[in-house]
């Protein structure tokens, strides 16, 4: 485990973002928007080692505050941590079999679940501030934990490369998020601020792309391309933001709608030609790269992208007649 806290702030280089004009908007449900903008018109993300084969997702596991978790598609049934928690969930985290996976509690209690490997926590200690998030190292030999100060907590074989838990921050952090080549990671804070630790490149902010806040509220988590450089930003009323030549595909502000729920995260699929953001009450938004087939009339959009959409938790709680109480926090893909 190692906690520096001793690095600063990255010195701001130009911006490439995907900027949109502010237009009236209408709230939909999260479970009805992934089928209108699904094709393309989110914690934690694991990359893929230079040189492997890109893994297939073939399905989703989330989780919310109390532990309970929802599968999707292929994900393995193997249960969650509903009860076991002295503090609220946090987040999940997929290891490298599809077979499993860890969730993380705000205390810094780590579970592994499935065939995921325990390779130690924090809940023994007293932490100045909550951990906010848990993501995979690339092979999904270890992982990440990260705090609201911007304390960087590392296990198994995950790199510690800075933290900005020494910085008087503006804001809260948020999210963390790995390199494609696993030699460095993001942090972002509710702000849209954005921290780069080992080779992560600094490419811009919320606040510089809207010259101040976010229009579409605070940011809720970053999502490293896993293909090369950059990142999207999400923020909580729908909006999804790339810089540094990150693929962007959509977002659900842009298509002039606000989920019912507040956006708590925003995944890259391994290759980067998909993305999932995921609302609090555990809808799931869909976006992926696209071409059009034929021509004239006979033309056709077909999606390219490999984020696929397996489900939502208000479809599942909808059709069974029972409620949610608790926030969806986070998503963990099946490889």
């Amino acid at each position: 485990m190692s906690h520096d806290v001793t690095d600063k702030a990255a010195v701001p280089s130009p911006v490439r973002a995907n900027r949109r004009t502010r237009r009236s908007r209408r709230w939909v449900s999260s479970a009805l928007l992934v089928g209108a903008v699904g094709v393309g018109a989110p914690l934690a993300m694991m990359t893929t080692p230079a040189g492997a084969a890109t893994p297939t997702v073939s399905g989703y596991t989330l989780v919310n505050s109390a532990g309970g978790v929802f599968d999707f598609g292929a994900a393995p049934a193997v249960g969650g941590i509903l009860g076991e928690s002295s503090s609220p969930v946090v987040g999940i985290a997929p290891d490298s079999t599809g077979k499993g996976y860890w969730v993380a509690a705000a205390n810094g209690g780590v579970f592994s679940v499935g065939d995921a490997k325990f390779y130690g926590s924090l809940g023994n200690l007293t932490l100045k501030a909550p951990i906010v998030g848990i993501v995979p190292t690339s092979d999904g030999a270890g992982y990440y934990l990260v705090a609201a100060d911007g304390g960087v907590f590392t296990f198994g074989d995950a790199k510690f490369h800075g933290s900005a838990g020494a910085l008087a921050l503006a804001s809260p952090i948020v999210g963390l998020s790995i390199t494609s080549d696993g030699g460095g990671y993001y942090l972002v804070g509710a702000d849209g601020g954005v921290f780069t630790y080992g080779d992560a490149a600094f490419a811009g902010t919320l606040s510089s792309t809207f010259s101040g806040p976010s229009p579409d509220g605070p940011a809720v988590g970053i999502a490293a391309n896993p293909t090369g450089p950059g990142y999207l930003i999400a923020t909580a009323e729908g909006a999804i933001v790339a810089y540094g030549g990150a693929p962007f595909y959509g977002s659900p502000a842009l298509s002039g709608a606000t989920p019912v729920a507040p956006l708590v995260s925003v995944t890259y699929a391994p290759d980067g030609t998909g993305y999932w953001a995921v609302g609090a009450d555990g809808g799931v938004f869909a976006f992926n790269s696209s071409v059009t087939t034929g021509t004239g009339s006979s033309s056709t959009l077909v999606t390219t992208g490999h984020a696929g959409y397996f489900g939502s938790v208000p479809g599942v709680i909808g059709a069974s007649g029972i409620t949610n109480p608790n926030t969806v926090v986070g998503i963990a893909p099946t490889f």
